[in-house]
């Protein structure tokens, strides 16, 4: 079997949100991600991995070829040299000191690593960078707010030309260099850290992407595994993963 092993953060959730459940099991917890996730990775042709935080970030990513950041809470602030906001969500500190680690880990070794939603601000920071705590609704745009299906392109995206997620984008860019997109998310990159380049904005100015050819990094602020059909960035993401570790 040829098909790329792609490796899945997960967040936690509670038994407890599951509905009714056994009173001995209230208290207990699972490891998990929206299923669009690995349908997506699937459906590009690769094999979807969760990733438990029982295992050694180091050490996994040498079994991987890919690695996909998900989205969920906010990165702790603190991370970044902030203090949390009124607006701030949960903050799960093991999260983050585990994704961090595997984002070092999988940078070093070369393994391509493709970032969605709290993954992009995850690799930001990871890599120096710094975060937006907050986007204020501009011309009556709130970048979190919408009771539309999550399939629902938004709004458009400015792509930079010859950027790797132009290429890896195609068609869905149009003549004017824009592709829509849907949104979920209240933070956004501010400086971008360290090898990152900012290749995508909302027409508010919000970072909506960053890349970087030498770390093998895409990094978007949108959701590609929630838009019909299959994103091409996931197939970006297989093609990248088929071409091997380095030695």
């Amino acid at each position: 079997m040829n098909e790329p092993l792609i490796g899945i953060t997960t967040r936690v959730i509670e038994a407890s949100g599951l509905g009714a459940v056994p009173k001995g099991i209230d208290g207990a917890h699972l490891w998990g991600v929206f299923a669009d996730y690995c349908e997506s990775v699937s459906a590009a042709g690769g094999v979807p991995v969760m990733l438990p935080r029982s295992v050694d970030p180091t050490l996994i990513v040498t079994r991987l070829d890919g690695l996909l950041l998900s989205g969920g809470e906010d990165v702790d602030p603190s991370r970044f040299g902030m203090e949390p906001v009124p607006q701030s969500t949960h903050h799960d500190q093991a999260r983050d000191e585990f994704e961090f680690q595997l984002v070092a880990a999988a940078i070093e070794r070369g393994v391509p690593i493709l970032a969605i939603c709290r993954g992009c601000q995850v690799v930001n920071v990871a890599r120096g960078g710094t975060l937006i705590q907050h986007l204020p609704t501009i011309d009556g745009l709130s970048h979190a707010e919408t009771d539309e299906h999550r399939s629902k392109r938004r709004h458009p995206v400015a792509v930079v030309a010859g950027s790797i997620l132009e290429l890896a984008l195609g068609p869905d860019v149009d003549a004017e260099g824009n592709t829509a997109v849907n949104s979920y998310h209240h933070q956004a990159i501010d400086e971008p850290g360290v090898g990152l380049r900012i290749v995508a904005r909302a027409p508010d100015g919000t970072v909506e992407a960053v890349e970087s050819a030498e770390q093998r990094v895409l990094a978007v602020q949108w959701h590609p595994e929630m838009h019909a059909g299959v994103d091409p960035i996931f197939k970006w993401l297989i093609a990248e993963s088929t071409k091997g570790r380095p030695a």
